[in-house]
């Protein structure tokens, strides 16, 4: 009798190996599936880490001197200041070294970022100098063209040599702030407006870093502020200046402007934008700030459509621009030059 029943228990042993190796299966299919799900979760974190603006671990190599005050990387130079060196947390060769490793990754990362965003990037290394003071405040970063002119073809042209930037180490520390000048150090060897080069700093660091500290205003329209002679406030902003309502305004109006030109039109807008003027030599010509109708020709030439009439509900003081005018105008500009 024990015999004759082992065999249904074999029988069914046998039987339930298939169920097992389903079974088994299943269970590796799910480990899989959890590892792969680790492995995406663990990519969204190296692409996306705010609190250390580590976008994706860049693969430039970090070289540093002996005394590490000056360390380079594929894009970037670091260098500490004298005021900083004599602070306890960087007096020390170790201190300062390892500060620069992850400052230069970090930029890297972000340099990356922004070449995908804007579809190009300078032509130049960014030297940035940390200060622990910068002309007398520990409050404002500064981002600088040098550069020289020379003659090409018979035409003034503008040489660029280098991007400077210049941190005290309290606006360093700020993710945001390094963000809005790094976008900077991008754009500004076109010389733009300061409404845009503004307005387009302060996009790439709230809806891309997501370290913005402007917010939108509800319509263009409604929240535009005019001067005395009816134009747009925007335009009159001549750079950094003090800490006003106007220039919060400024700001928070500037930022509004260019999302929404940048939701209406996509977003690879800007990224036509700078790749015309690049075909039409902008950056080697134009020393000072480019004229607001010049910059919409290019605008309306990326939307494929004239946007004048949209600016000139918004206030502002333009003219519908040829090709023709802007040579002119280029023209001009060097004209004047050679007078001097």
């Amino acid at each position: 009798m024990r015999q004759q029943n082992r065999r249904p228990v074999v029988a069914t042993f046998w039987c339930m190996i298939p169920m097992l190796l389903v079974a088994v299966l299943v269970f590796n299919g799910c480990g899989a599936l959890e590892e792969a799900q680790k492995r995406r979760e663990k990519q969204r974190l190296e692409e996306w880490n705010v609190s250390a603006l580590m976008f994706k671990t860049p693969k430039s190599k970090i070289h540093t001197t002996g005394d590490a005050l000056l360390s380079e990387s594929d894009h970037y130079t670091l260098k500490f200041a004298e005021d900083l060196q004599r602070l306890p947390a960087f007096d020390e060769i170790a201190e300062r070294r390892e500060f620069a490793v992850q400052a230069l990754h970090s930029m890297e990362s972000l340099y990356e970022v922004m070449y995908k965003h804007f579809g190009f990037h300078p032509g130049h290394k960014i030297h940035v100098t940390l200060h622990d003071m910068y002309r007398g405040s520990r409050l404002s970063a500064f981002t600088t063209i040098q550069y020289q002119r020379g003659m090409r073809d018979g035409r003034s042209v503008k040489y660029i040599e280098g991007i400077k930037m210049d941190f005290p180490m309290k606006m360093y520390e700020k993710h945001e702030v390094r963000v809005h000048e790094l976008t900077h150090a991008f754009t500004n060897i076109y010389n733009l407006p300061v409404w845009f080069s503004e307005g387009t700093a302060v996009l790439i660091q709230t809806e891309y870093a997501k370290g913005g500290t402007h917010s939108k205003l509800s319509s263009l329209k409604v929240d535009a502020r005019v001067d005395i002679n009816g134009k747009n406030e925007l335009e009159n902003w001549g750079g950094h200046t003090e800490n006003s309502p106007l220039t919060q305004w400024r700001y928070r109006y500037a930022y509004t402007l260019v999302a929404e030109l940048w939701e209406r039109y996509g977003a690879d807008f800007y990224i036509k934008v700078f790749e015309l003027m690049e075909a039409d030599g902008l950056p080697e010509q134009l020393e000072d700030l480019m004229p607001t109708s010049v910059l919409i020709y290019y605008f309306s030439q990326a939307a494929g459509e004239d946007l004048v009439p949209f600016f000139r509900n918004l206030y502002f003081n333009v003219r519908l621009l040829t090709k023709a005018d802007i040579i002119k105008y280029i023209e001009g500009l060097n004209q004047n030059r050679r007078r001097r």
